[in-house]
């Protein structure tokens, strides 16, 4: 399977979603379907461990990327999650360039970082895997992102760009609303300006530069910005509008 980061590396725009369900058909159904990766949301969802690695397997068997949404920049969760075999990992809240170097720190081997190393984990195929080929691929083909989602990351989005080991920049609308003072207004001149910016930035500094969008319009203005990993909704949402719509349909032929 080509990872989300081999597709970005040879310039293509992948395109992925949330993933909050615990359910690997519902993986599995987005991986037919043609997307590119989901985010496993560890944040803002109940998923454990075990689930996630379950949904990873699912991935895997419908070639679609994972990448997992980790609440924060500690080492032991991003150590688990890509030895449990995730393409890569997405950390919440980076507003540092510590932060950043931290990440990397956790979710490299060296000499990039500091990752502990194990080769009976199933990122390693149990020991099964070449060692050197397991440590050459966890650093080349696994994503790192970094969620900027603060006025104080965004104070510090140059420092930032700057850390060698993160290959996303990902501008976080909705947390970046609320921390500017105006909540939920993701499409407010000052989160646009903020969204070029990123995507300025990444480009400088040879990364990708990423973002959620909710609809058409957003779409089309992350595009035109720059936007190469591009994340549409989640899981949850498009299971809402779809029984919404079914729901609606049979009611207004009765």
């Amino acid at each position: 399977m080509i990872t989300v980061k081999e597709k970005l590396a040879g310039g293509k725009t992948v395109i992925g979603t949330f993933g909050k369900f615990s359910s690997p058909a519902a993986v599995e159904i987005l991986g037919y379907l043609g997307f590119d990766f989901i985010i496993l949301d560890m944040e803002h969802g109940t998923l454990d461990y075990q689930e996630v690695e379950h949904l990873i397997q699912a991935a895997d068997a419908a070639e679609i990327s994972t990448v997992v949404r980790v609440p924060g920049a500690e080492e032991s969760p991003i150590l688990r999650i890509l030895d449990g075999g995730s393409q890569g990992i997405q950390v919440s809240g980076v507003a540092t360039s510590e932060t950043a170097g931290q990440v990397v720190a956790a979710a490299r081997y060296r000499p990039l970082g500091e990752r502990g190393l194990s080769y009976s984990t199933r990122a390693a195929r149990y020991g099964i895997k070449d060692k050197q080929q397991h440590l050459v691929d966890s650093n080349t083909k696994q994503l790192v992102v970094a969620q900027i989602e603060s006025k104080e990351g965004m104070d510090n989005l140059e420092a930032i760009g700057g850390i060698e080991g993160i290959d996303v920049l990902f501008l976080g609308p909705a947390d970046l609303s609320s921390s500017l003072g105006f909540p939920g207004q993701t499409n407010h001149p000052l989160v646009q300006e903020a969204l070029n910016e990123v995507c300025a930035v990444a480009k400088k500094n040879g990364k990708a530069a990423g973002t959620f969008v909710g609809n058409q319009e957003q779409v089309l203005r992350a595009l035109k910005a720059g936007v190469r990993y591009l994340v549409y909704d989640n899981d949850v949402a498009f299971f809402v509008r779809g029984a919404r719509a079914a729901l609606n349909e049979i009611k207004s032929s009765g």
